[in-house]
């Protein structure tokens, strides 16, 4: 097996040391690791939840409320002030899903719980995303409709808005540290 490296405790804080595969995947499964490695699961964590958010908002996007430049709806193209209201509302509709999911894949594989009640913890992580959300659904808005920017160029402004928030919050604020 070749050589990979990890962050591991050491008496400077932390070090790289050579490890096998196979304690990498352990260090990376563990809640306790170098801050650039609870980052880099926290980013991973959030592209599975922005796949499944974006993932719904595509969905409904093509179905039940075209947001995308030329579509139509009954039959006659969509103006640019429904197309942006349709992005918002299929962001709304895909929030729940996006946030449950990563709640769910942050306190299995990144935070550490037990900061304050579980209640106030999933209280605290749904406020601190609708933080994240309204200035996200804002920017998608302006994107669309104000500056005529194609729907997936407005959908990336929506989700760097958010991830901009998120972390540090979780972090210091949610989790323990």
């Amino acid at each position: 097996m070749s050589e990979a490296f990890m962050f591991s405790p050491s008496p400077s804080r932390w070090s790289l040391i050579g490890q096998r595969s196979k304690p990498l995947w352990r260090a990376l499964l563990r809640r306790e690791a170098h801050p650039s490695v609870q980052f880099f699961k926290y980013a991973a964590c959030g592209i599975a939840a922005a796949t499944l958010h974006n993932g719904v908002m595509g969905t409904l996007s093509l179905t039940l409320f075209p947001a995308g430049k030329g579509m139509t709806m009954n039959g006659e193209l969509i103006s640019e002030s429904l197309r942006a209201y349709h992005l918002v509302l299929n962001n709304a509709i895909a929030w729940p899903f996006g946030t449950a999911l990563a709640y769910w894949l942050n306190t299995l594989l990144v935070f550490t719980p037990g900061k304050h009640s579980k209640t106030v913890e999933i209280a605290l992580f749904w406020i601190i995303s609708a933080i994240g959300f309204f200035p996200g659904g804002f920017v998608v808005h302006w994107l669309a409709q104000g500056l005529g920017l194609p729907s997936t160029v407005a959908q990336l402004g929506f989700v760097l808005t958010s991830v901009a928030v998120n972390f540090l919050s979780r972090k210091f604020i949610i989790f323990k540290s």
